[in-house]
């Protein structure tokens, strides 16, 4: 029999209608409280965040600026703007309700070396009200995903996350919860994105069942509205596409199903392994009222509303950088969504900025010891180069080509490639530390395993020296090219693995997920299809300390992997066009 979980001292439990849901009620009781402003409208202040991704200390904002980076305050500024929104609603009879919707740990060290536990603890200590599981928050394996849901004071809501033996709902998760926020019943909804089949080691998430999403999202949204649900509220680990008006146009020109369509289908259109995101959604199940979203990284100062079924959708950036808060307006008489409000003049992302939001004593103590701990492993020599390790351009790097050769030897590929942007630091001679690795490849970008034939292959050399583009670092190849010849037709020789390119064969290639989601100008990498792709669950700065690890000590060298030439004539196997 499933219970109900006590969300904090604050609430009170609403008696179980379904035996499936669990229930709780939000704010000070479920009595309707004064209405200070006078309108007739209950104000709901709805927090969120997504795609946390281990980001709870304090780091540089490098996405803003790479060289002089403002300071970021992670958790603890986050957890002094909760508290500070929750003492003012709490005077003005307002509520609150903060959730997250998953991809909670993975990415960062204080993250992937306590297995997510700080984290966890950080979301206790604040008051989270409920979880969504992500895909990479299984990346360490479903008992750690378990152990992290049992870890928690507020309960983790996937209705589409079944076990295959029996089709019912993971023990430590529910599906979906009633709650109560002063006399206003709002069913919610949570749902992991189906792409996690596709984006996830099969040891991972042996024995789980994903879904689907629409069909489940609808069978919940009846049984809620059925059990006297006001309104509806989707938690979802899927996400809104990058460009909002480009993903309508794609929506409304064709139908996409849950396993075709232009953003459906395709993997890196918005980094869903196969599944439909948000946008197509919440217009193909009407009866939504608000959701909240995550996974694609995604953005939205203003919440993006359907205009069909004119759901209200929001999505952070990600990553620890910023705080969702919009302010839900509800009628009291209705007992309907009727609008929102900016929790500020630019709309709904709060970047935690450390000397915006100076960071809560206390939250910082809950981190303080998973900080240190992580510290401490930070300086721990992983290996040895017995020359300086500097950045460079693509044919002058020995640290580039460390990064892709490592790349490379992890998974035996053929071919890696890597931005030049994605290297971040040089590093002396001598010995190398765990923390010297992560300032070289801070991002925690996953790897990824793709089959790429010999036509996309090339296309990606190519564009990388197309106009002024400054290349790419790569490892397995050997090219040469002429800038004085045509766009896109620049290579003049090229071997994989010693032996000439051919464009009809398939490459086992390693590239990172930032590159495979057609950021960098590799836009056209997005139409790769899912089954091509095959996500490894290692961070590139993960693989880099592996093969520092298997060599007592590197000697990394400028090669002829990458050259420069003028006049030299285009190899015979070269000549034939190979672009769409």
């Amino acid at each position: 029999m499933a219970t109900a979980r006590k969300l904090r001292g604050r609430r009170r439990a609403l008696p179980l209608v379904w035996l499936a849901f669990a229930a709780a009620a939000l704010a000070a009781g479920a009595a309707p409280q004064p209405d200070a402003a006078g309108d007739g409208l209950l104000r709901i202040h709805l927090m969120w965040t997504n795609d946390v991704h281990g980001h709870i200390a304090p780091e540089p904002a490098r996405f803003m600026n790479p060289e002089f980076p403002p300071p970021l305050g992670g958790a603890a500024s986050a957890a002094a703007y909760i508290k500070r929104v929750r003492e003012r609603a709490a005077a003005a009879g307002e509520a609150v309700l903060l959730v997250d919707v998953g991809d909670m740990f993975q990415g960062t060290p204080i993250g992937n070396k306590t297995q997510g536990r700080a984290v966890i603890d950080y979301f206790n200590a604040i008051g989270y009200d409920l979880a969504v599981p992500g895909n990479h928050d299984f990346d360490l394996g479903r008992d750690v995903t378990q152990m992290l849901a049992e870890r928690s004071n507020f309960p983790w809501v996937a209705a589409n996350l079944v076990e295959k033996e029996t089709g019912r709902v993971v023990p430590w998760a529910v599906p979906a919860l009633m709650i109560d926020i002063q006399g206003i019943k709002i069913g919610v909804i949570g749902i992991i994105t189906t792409g996690t089949a596709a984006m996830s080691f099969p040891d991972h998430i042996k024995g789980l069942e994903f879904l689907p999403m629409a069909p489940t999202i609808a069978k919940y949204r009846d049984e809620l509205r059925e059990q006297g649900a006001d309104l509806v509220f989707l938690a979802i680990h899927e996400g809104l596409p990058f460009d909002p008006a480009e993903g309508w146009r794609r929506l409304t020109g064709a139908e996409v199903t849950e396993t075709e369509g232009e953003f459906g289908g395709r993997y890196g259109a918005n980094y869903s392994g196969g599944a439909p995101n948000l946008m197509e959604l919440v217009n193909k199940v009407p009866g939504i009222d608000f959701a909240v979203g995550g996974h694609t990284h995604r953005g939205y100062d203003e919440p993006w509303i359907d205009p069909v079924n004119h759901t209200m959708c929001f999505e952070t950036f990600g990553n620890g950088s910023s705080l969702g808060h919009a302010i839900l307006l509800v009628d009291r008489a209705t007992r309907q969504l009727v609008g929102w409000e900016r929790s500020h003049d630019r709309g709904t992302i709060i970047t935690l900025f450390e000397d915006q939001h100076w960071p809560d004593h206390d939250i910082a103590g809950v981190i303080a010891p998973y900080l240190q701990e992580t510290e401490r492993e930070m300086t721990r020599v992983v290996g040895r180069s017995a020359v300086s390790l500097s950045r460079g351009d693509a044919g002058n790097s020995v640290m580039g080509n460390l990064v892709v050769d490592a790349m490379r030897a992890r998974f035996d590929a053929d071919f890696s490639f890597q931005n030049l942007g994605g290297v971040r630091a040089d590093l002396p001679a001598g010995p190398i530390t765990a923390g010297d690795v992560f300032s070289v490849l801070p991002f925690g970008n996953e790897l990824m395993i793709v089959q790429m034939d010999g036509r996309m292959l090339r296309r990606v050399i190519e564009s990388r020296i197309s106009g002024s583009g400054s290349g790419l670092y790569g490892s397995g190849v050997r090219m040469e090219y002429d800038l004085g010849r045509p766009n896109f037709d620049r290579v003049v020789t090229l071997e994989i693995g010693g032996e000439a390119w051919d464009p009809d064969r398939t490459y086992r290639t390693v590239v990172t997920n930032y590159l495979l989601e057609g950021n960098s100008g590799l836009d056209f990498l997005t139409t790769i299809p899912a089954a091509s792709v095959m996500p490894t669950s290692v961070r590139t700065a993960e693989a880099m300390e592996w093969y520092l690890q298997q060599h007592e000590t590197v000697r990394p060298r400028i090669d002829d992997r990458w050259v420069e030439v003028a006049g030299k004539p285009q190899a015979p196997y070269l000549q034939a066009s190979y672009l769409p």
